[in-house]
C-alpha cells in the first residue's frame, strides 16, 4: 500500500511540472531563436551564460536590467514565478545543445520555406494594420492569419507566405513585420460589436495553434482556428463558457474576397442569430474566392 501511494504521488509530481516547451513558445519564442539574435539573445548565448547559473537565469528574468545600449530591455516574467522560469531554462538548455549561432544573414529565420521551419508557428510580433498586442500565425505553407490580443479579435488572414520579420528584429521592435502572400480575408470590427468591453485573458496551444481565451462583456469565449486544406480557407470555432441569456447577434459584414457560413444559427447579410444552446458552440467557414 505504501508502495502505491508512493507511486501515486510521484507520476502526479511528474504529471504537475511545468511544461517548459509550451511556457517558451507563450512568453519567450517571439524574441528569442536558437541561433541567432533577434530583439533578444540567442538561446546559444543564453546558455553560456547560465548553464551553470539557475539562481542567475532566475534572477535575470524577474528582474532584469539592459547589457547592451543599443538593445530594447526585456519586460520582467516575474509573474511566471521561479519554478515555471526554471522550467523554461531546461527547455533552453535541451534544445541549445549543440546548437552552434549563426552570423545576422540580414533576413528572418523563421521566413524560410515551410520544408525547412516547423509549421504551425506562432509569432508575437507588431504587425501592420493591427495593434501592439498582435499575434502572427502560419498554418502551414499555404495560410496565415494576424489575431489582435489587444482588442481581441481576428484582423485578417492571408495565403502564399508567412511574414518577413526581419524589419522588426533589426530595429529592436521599433519597426513591424512585413506580410508575405495575398491577405485574402479583412475582419473591420469584433463580431461582438463595439460596445462589448474585451479582456484578453491570454492562449493555450492545440496541436501547436492557439487557443485565445477572452472576455466580451459578460460572456467567457475561447476561440480557435484551422487552415482548410490547399489555401482555401479557415475554420474559426468559438466556445462560450456559459450561454448567454438570451439569443446572440454576431456582426460578420463579410468581405469580398470571402464567403462565410456557419453551422449553427442564422447568417444572413453579415448578421449571425445564435439560440443560446447553439451559441454555447460553433463553427464559421471562412471560404476564400
Amino acid at each position: 500500500m505504501k508502495f502505491l501511494l508512493l507511486s501515486a504521488l510521484l507520476v502526479s509530481a511528474v504529471a504537475a511540472e511545468p511544461d517548459g516547451k509550451l511556457l517558451f513558445t507563450q512568453n519567450c519564442a517571439p524574441c528569442h531563436a536558437p541561433d541567432t539574435k533577434l530583439v533578444g539573445p540567442s538561446l546559444v548565448e543564453i546558455s553560456s551564460l547560465y548553464g551553470k547559473n539557475a539562481d542567475g537565469f532566475v534572477h535575470w528574468c524577474t528582474t532584469p536590467g539592459k547589457k547592451r545600449p543599443d538593445a530594447i530591455e526585456m519586460p520582467s516574467m516575474a509573474h511566471l514565478g521561479e519554478e515555471n522560469l526554471l522550467a523554461i531554462r531546461r527547455y533552453i538548455l535541451e534544445i541549445s545543445k549543440g546548437v552552434v549561432e549563426k552570423k545576422d544573414s540580414g533576413k528572418d529565420p523563421f521566413a524560410a520555406a515551410p520544408t525547412l521551419v516547423a509549421r504551425p508557428l506562432v509569432q508575437r510580433i507588431f504587425m501592420p494594420n493591427a495593434g501592439p498586442a498582435a499575434i502572427a500565425v502560419a498554418f502551414d505553407a499555404y495560410t496565415s492569419l494576424c489575431w489582435d490580443a489587444g482588442v481581441c479579435r481576428l484582423r485578417y488572414a492571408w495565403t502564399d507566405g508567412f511574414i518577413d520579420g526581419y524589419p522588426y528584429w533589426k530595429g529592436n521592435g521599433s519597426s513591424q513585420a512585413k506580410v508575405v502572400g495575398k491577405v485574402r480575408y479583412t475582419e473591420a470590427a469584433s463580431p461582438f460589436g463595439s460596445k462589448a468591453p474585451v479582456v484578453f485573458h491570454g492562449y493555450d496551444l492545440k496541436d501547436g495553434l492557439p487557443v485565445f481565451r477572452y472576455s466580451a462583456g459578460a460572456l467567457e469565449v475561447s476561440e480557435s482556428y484551422k487552415a482548410l486544406p490547399d489555401g482555401k480557407g479557415i475554420e474559426r470555432h468559438f466556445t462560450l463558457a456559459a450561454p448567454p441569456p438570451g439569443p446572440l447577434t454576431l456582426q460578420f459584414p463579410g468581405d469580398p474576397k470571402t464567403s462565410i457560413t456557419s453551422d449553427r444559427g442564422t447568417l444572413a447579410k453579415g448578421v449571425l442569430t445564435l439560440t443560446p444552446a447553439d451559441a454555447r458552440d460553433f463553427t464559421l467557414t471562412l471560404t476564400f474566392r
